[in-house]
């Protein structure tokens, strides 16, 4: 009888203890899960602020008269003048250029179609 209680007595004990290694692991494991999932939150947090900043970067530098005082500057464009406008049935046709590169265009794209069904 005495045995069996202190088989009982050790069983409770061993199971107590390992209750509570099992508790004092699993705490530290979340303890470092939380840290990373704060350091991860507090990136994003970041990462949100720059997108911020860039998309007002964006705005002042994408706004029309700044484009067009930065054009009239670096690029000393003019206006387009009359003579310079030609109508389209002034250009020159080479009908059988125009067939080459017909011919040539549907033989890239019977290429490309034998390499996407290559790929599948």
């Amino acid at each position: 009888m005495r045995s069996i209680r202190m088989a009982m007595v050790i069983l409770w004990l061993t199971l107590t203890l390992t209750v509570a290694f099992g508790s004092s692991v699993l705490k530290n494991r979340v303890q470092v899960l939380e840290r990373r999932l704060a350091a991860i939150n507090t990136n994003i947090q970041k990462d949100i602020e720059g997108i911020h900043v860039l998309k007002a970067e964006w705005s002042h530098f994408n706004t029309p008269e700044r484009l067009r005082t930065l054009a009239q500057n670096q690029l000393s464009l003019e206006s387009a003048k009359p003579e310079q406008i030609i109508n389209y049935s002034a250009l020159q046709f080479n009908y059988e250029d125009s067939q080459n590169v017909n011919r040539n265009a549907l033989k890239h794209k019977n290429l490309t179609t034998l390499v996407k069904a290559v790929k599948k």
